[in-house]
């Protein structure tokens, strides 16, 4: 297996015979497209030259060489379902003096009741007991699955899906999305994380924690369930069969899953802020949206989108570009679509639409570049599924940079502004589908949050009800809830 892999190269031996003994020093943006890739050790890896290099055009190496000498810091970020790590299942986290405590506790850095918060209020808790009933087994005999339980179709998203040998004594997988679906394995840090200060949030993570507290990590591990990976996706065939359509923005489902039940699963003070990273919920609203984005156009551009089949995978189009009733002609090209004639289905854009309001409220000069290669990859669309890769590919160009540029200082105080920006952009009869509203509500909601407006908070329930029912789903009313807003701000 060979893959070729732009990006940046340091050696201390610039040779032509160079062998896999010499010393490789790899810089973090290539390390960083390394992790993406997921590349297997013993894969052979070509690394195009720096443009200060000149002895040589390319150098091959085996990426167990180059593995060896990533950051274990970076190297920990393995999405938990890939780690090396034995889990050792949720009865390892559940004492009364861990995590199994039937109250908060006072004078801890956690509350010490996560796992009873976990049982009774987080709903990842139920992922797997959602594959016993009478609707998912109806979904599995149509995509002709015996039992939802043990097919890995299934598991991959509703359980902790490891393989056998990674399983621990106390590993069940019943437990479902479970403390070391998100975690990571416990085998190295289990007996020594509560140790603090002697054991730091960088040992655990070094010993194999997964860094959640990190947006772009975060952002991974939640968009690989609910977006999908090239492993496993919900695809259009899935959709059909029943599943429900998936809709994610990581800062709001972050604190739904934070605070479900009124029982937090954790309290960021000042004690998290010294051990972890804390960054604001516009930051962390921004850096998810572009994380969707570029995860998104990744699996456009990968084979699964094309493959052999008729169509290209319909799981990644808008669903209500086409589910609409036959009675009425419901089919409307809007201004991001660049006049794209009817009939033409449209990418899901959801989150590139909010990017675009991003772009146009933090770095004004790209906005526009930002919003014309959106509306080329839908122009795309009408030609093949090879100008949708390549508009793809120019479009993902476009969202590196941004997300490159993108720091959490650039939101300190900016919260009204971005509000200004979505509330114009919906006034251009940007939101009129749903899933762009939906993201739009979502956006809205955080911004009035940070805001600590009184005012504006209460005309928060009324857009949200709008959103209820994406079937009942009304834009002309949408759009008249976001002029109230406007004025309201």
């Amino acid at each position: 297996m060979h893959k070729e892999i732009p990006g940046m190269c340091k050696m201390n031996k610039l040779t032509e015979d160079m062998v896999a003994e010499d010393l490789v020093t790899v810089t973090l943006s290539i390390a960083e497209i390394l992790t993406r890739t997921e590349i297997a050790p013993l894969d052979k890896v070509t690394v195009t030259k720096s443009s200060k290099i000149s002895a040589i055009d390319k150098v091959t190496v085996t990426i167990s060489l180059m593995i060896a000498l990533l950051p274990a810091a970076l190297m920990a970020q393995a999405l938990p379902e890939k780690d090396a790590y034995v889990h050792e299942g949720v009865a390892s986290c559940a004492a009364s003096q861990c995590h199994g405590s039937a109250v908060p506790r006072e004078g801890s850095g956690v509350f010490q009741n996560e796992y009873v918060t976990w049982t009774q209020n987080d709903p990842h808790s139920q992922a797997y007991l959602a594959l016993g009933t009478e609707e998912s087994a109806a979904i599995a005999r149509r995509l002709g699955i015996e039992d939802a339980r043990t097919a890995d179709l299934c598991l991959d998203c509703h359980a902790d899906n490891v393989s056998s040998k990674q399983r621990g004594e106390r590993f069940q997988i019943s437990d479902g999305v479970s403390c070391e679906a998100c975690h990571g394995g416990a085998q190295n840090w289990l007996a020594t994380h509560h140790n603090v200060p002697a054991v730091t949030h960088a040992d655990n993570v070094a010993a194999g924690l997964y860094p959640t507290d990190q947006v772009q990590a975060r952002a991974a591990l939640c968009l690989s369930c609910h977006l999908g990976t090239r492993d496993k996706f919900a695809t259009h065939r899935i959709m059909a069969a029943g599943h429900p359509r998936l809709a994610f923005e990581l800062d709001t489902f972050t604190e739904l899953w934070r605070t479900a039940g009124r029982q937090p699963h954790y309290r960021v003070d000042a004690d998290y802020g010294e051990r972890k990273s804390a960054p604001g919920h516009s930051y962390t609203w921004g850096a998810g949206l572009i994380a969707d984005g570029r995860h998104r156009l990744a699996l456009i551009m990968g084979p699964a989108f094309s493959g052999d089949a008729l169509f290209p995978e319909l799981g990644l189009y808008d669903c209500h570009a086409c589910h609409r009733s036959m009675k009425t002609v419901q089919w409307r090209s809007l201004p991001r679509h660049g006049g794209a004639g009817p009939g033409v289905p449209f990418i899901n854009d959801s989150s590139f639409v909010m990017i675009v309001v991003l772009a146009r409220a933090l770095d004004a000069d790209n906005a526009d570049a930002v919003a014309s290669s959106v509306t080329r990859l839908h122009l795309a669309g009408s030609r093949s599924a090879a100008a949708i890769q390549a508009a793809a590919t120019e479009l993902d160009a476009e969202l590196r940079r941004l997300q490159g540029d993108l720091s959490e200082g650039r939101f300190r105080d900016r919260e009204r502004q971005i509000l200004a920006e979505i509330l114009d952009f919906g006034a251009a009869g940007n939101f009129l589908d749903y899933e762009s509203a939906e993201q739009a509500f979502m956006a809205v909601q955080m911004l009035v949050f940070e805001l600590r407006d009184d005012e504006l908070q209460a005309e928060i329930d009324a857009l949200g009800d709008a959103l209820q029912d994406d079937e009942r789903y009304r834009p002309a009313q949408f759009a008249r809830l976001l002029e109230k807003f406007a004025v309201a701000e």
